[in-house]
C-alpha cells in the first residue's frame, strides 16, 4: 500500500504542526520523500514555486499527509472522521486513494460510532503502515531527553512523539477506554512492531496524575520557544507576505529533528494558496460530501459527533 504509493511519487504536503513534522521525517527517512508544501488544515496551503512551475494543477498532485482532500484522485494519508455512514466509508475506501484507519474499521463514521474513532496521530498510523510492509522504524529511546530546548521543560522524546493529536493525554484521560482498544489494533496492524510496542510501554509507564502538567509544559514549549499558534504545536501561518519561511519554523524543525535523530529538508520559499474555511452544524447527507456533487469542497472533517451542540463539521471550499 505505502510502498506502492511512494514508488510512484515522492512529493508530499505535510501539516504545519507536530504531527506533520514527525510524519515528514519518517517519510523522508524511509521513502526519500520530498516536502513540496505545507497545509494548516484550515484555509492555507503553501507550495514551492519550483514544484508549481513543473506541475500543472499542483494542488492536486502531491500526497497529502494528515489532511483529507475531497478530490478522489488525490492520495491522502490521515486519520480524521470523513465518512458520513458505513456506506460512505465503503465508497471512500473503494477509491484506493484515501488511507485512513477509520475507513478500515466498521462503524467509525459521523452517524455511527463516532466516540470510538481512531484517537492517535497520523504519524503513529504511518509508523504502523511502514512496519506492516516490512520497514523497521527506528525510534530513539522514548525516555531520553535529547532536545536542546526540550531539556529546559523536562520533555522526553516520548512526550513529543505522543503529543501528536494528543495521543498521550487521550491514553491517560477520559478517552482511555477507547485508546485501550486502539493500541492493540495498531500493534496487531503493524505486525507486532517494536516501535509500536515502545509507544504502548511508554503510555503504560506514564503517571496519569501528571497528564495535565506534561500537556501544559509541552504547550508552553511550543508557544514560547517556537511561536506556535497554539498549544498543540501548530502554525496557522508559516511564511511572511512574500512567501519566505519564518525563522521560528526552521528553529522548530531543527529542535524536533534533533530529538528524533532524523532530518527533514523543507523549502524556504512558497506560493500561498488560500481557501474559505469555516465550521457549521452538519445536517446534510453523504451526497453533499461527494466530489461530483460538490466540486468546490476542497477538504473537510467531522470534528464532533451528530449529537454535539457544537459545530461538528469543519470544511474548506474554493481553494485557489
Amino acid at each position: 500500500m505505502i510502498s506502492e504509493i511512494f514508488n510512484k511519487t515522492k512529493d508530499i504536503i505535510i501539516n504545519a504542526d507536530i504531527d506533520g513534522f514527525l510524519s515528514g521525517m519518517i517519510l523522508q527517512k524511509y521513502y526519500g520523500c520530498n516536502v513540496v508544501g505545507f497545509s494548516n488544515s484550515w484555509d492555507c496551503v503553501w507550495i514551492t514555486p519550483e514544484y508549481e512551475s513543473s506541475n500543472s494543477n499542483a494542488l492536486y498532485k502531491p500526497v497529502y499527509i494528515d489532511l483529507y482532500v475531497v478530490n478522489p484522485d488525490v492520495i491522502c494519508i490521515e486519520q480524521h472522521i470523513i465518512g458520513y455512514d458505513d456506506a460512505h466509508n465503503k465508497r471512500l475506501s473503494s477509491l484506493g486513494t484515501k488511507i485512513n484507519p477509520n475507513l478500515m474499521c466498521n462503524g467509525r463514521t459521523f452517524t455511527g460510532d463516532y466516540f470510538h474513532k481512531y484517537p492517535f496521530g497520523t504519524v503513529h498510523f504511518l509508523i504502523a503502515l511502514l512496519e506492516r510492509e516490512g520497514v523497521h522504524v527506528q525510534l530513539p529511546s522514548l525516555d531520553s531527553i535529547t532536545g536542546q530546548i526540550a531539556k529546559n521543560y523536562n520533555l522526553t522524546v516520548g512526550d513529543i512523539l505522543l503529543r501528536a493529536d494528543d495521543a498521550l493525554f487521550s491514553s491517560l484521560g477520559k478517552y482511555k477506554s477507547n485508546t485501550e482498544k486502539w493500541w492493540p489494533w495498531l500493534f496487531d496492524f503493524s505486525g507486532n512492531a517494536d516501535s509500536i510496542n515502545a509507544m504502548m510501554r511508554y503510555v503504560c509507564e506514564a503517571n496519569p496524575n501528571n497528564k495535565f502538567k506534561v500537556k501544559d509544559r509541552t504547550g508552553e514549549y511550543f508557544t514560547r520557544e517556537f511561536q506556535c499558534s497554539g498549544m498543540d504545536g501548530e502554525y496557522k501561518n508559516i511564511t511572511d507576505n512574500n512567501g519566505n519561511l519564518l525563522s521560528c519554523v526552521l528553529k522548530y524543525r531543527d529542535e524536533i529533528c534533533n530529538m528524533m535523530n532524523m532530518s527533514l529538508d523543507i523549502p524556504l520559499i512558497y506560493n500561498i494558496h488560500q481557501g474559505n474555511a469555516s465550521t457549521k452544524k452538519y445536517l446534510d447527507t453523504s451526497v453533499e460530501l461527494d466530489y461530483q456533487h460538490n466540486p468546490d469542497l476542497y477538504s473537510y472533517a467531522f470534528i464532533y459527533g451528530p449529537r454535539s451542540p457544537k459545530d461538528n463539521f469543519s470544511f474548506t471550499i474554493d481553494m485557489q
